[in-house]
């Protein structure tokens, strides 16, 4: 035995996704990306950061939810030559001071 529970071939779920079905994630994406373009893509979001301090607040916070958890740099050398480890925390805050317990509410 080859340790499957089908055979090679067979679904777990024969009633599951049909074949050529559209995924609704892939079709919401292209939705959006498509606005990004007609909205003026990079140059326009780069824009409409700069335009406020509440856009670029906003604009961060996006990013920060987006990124990975934990991000992996590497090492670099520092001035001495010698092997640094960078860490970057990334901690989300209602109230944009800072403050909270990381977790995105704000509560302190």
């Amino acid at each position: 035995m080859s340790g499957r529970p089908y055979r090679k071939g067979q679904s777990g779920n024969p009633k599951g996704k049909p074949k050529g079905a559209v995924c609704k994630f892939t079709t919401l994406k292209a939705a959006f990306l498509n606005v990004f373009e007609r909205t003026g893509g990079e140059n326009g979001l780069l824009e409409w950061v700069n335009a406020s301090n509440h856009n670029k607040a906003a604009f961060y916070q996006w990013i920060t939810k987006m990124l990975p958890a934990d991000v992996n740099v590497g090492n670099a050398s520092d001035a001495d030559g010698k092997d640094r480890e960078f860490i970057i925390k990334v901690i989300h805050t209602k109230d944009g001071d800072g403050g909270g317990n990381g977790n995105g509410n704000g509560a302190k």
